[in-house]
């Protein structure tokens, strides 16, 4: 068993139940993805991985928005853009995936995913943190 790529830990916490809910769930897909990878046996479950973490990912954000529209955050345009922009990479990760029948190690993919996903808990949806669900 590969050590987890992603290690939950309360600094993540924004103070909105649902959400931090949601971002613990993400972690840990993107910790099954990083399994399925490290054995890299199995297309089939792999592409499973990639599909739950794009509906997640997409389900996440449609609360995260929801959110930010009934808090009236100042700054939704730009959150909610980048967002569409995480949405696009995930749709040609996918799209690479089928292609290309692989992700090569994953090594990649799996760094971008990590980063994209702390950076963006860690700056942005901190700044939800003062709005309540």
């Amino acid at each position: 068993m590969k050590l987890p790529l992603l290690e939950w830990n309360d600094v993540y916490l924004i103070g909105v139940e649902e959400l931090d809910f949601e971002h613990k769930d993400l972690f840990n897909r993107l910790n099954e993805l990083h399994e399925e990878l490290a054995r890299h046996d199995d297309t089939a479950r792999i592409d499973n991985c990639l599909g739950e973490i794009y509906a997640r990912v997409l389900a996440h954000f449609a609360l995260e928005e929801k959110f930010m529209q009934e808090t009236n955050s100042p700054n939704y345009e730009e959150h909610k853009s980048e967002h569409d922009e995480f949405l696009e990479v995930l749709v040609d990760i996918v799209e690479e995936f089928h292609n290309n029948s692989g992700l090569g190690s994953g090594t990649g993919l799996e760094d971008q995913l990590r980063h994209w996903i702390i950076d963006h808990i860690q700056t942005r949806d901190q700044e939800l943190s003062l709005g309540k669900m």
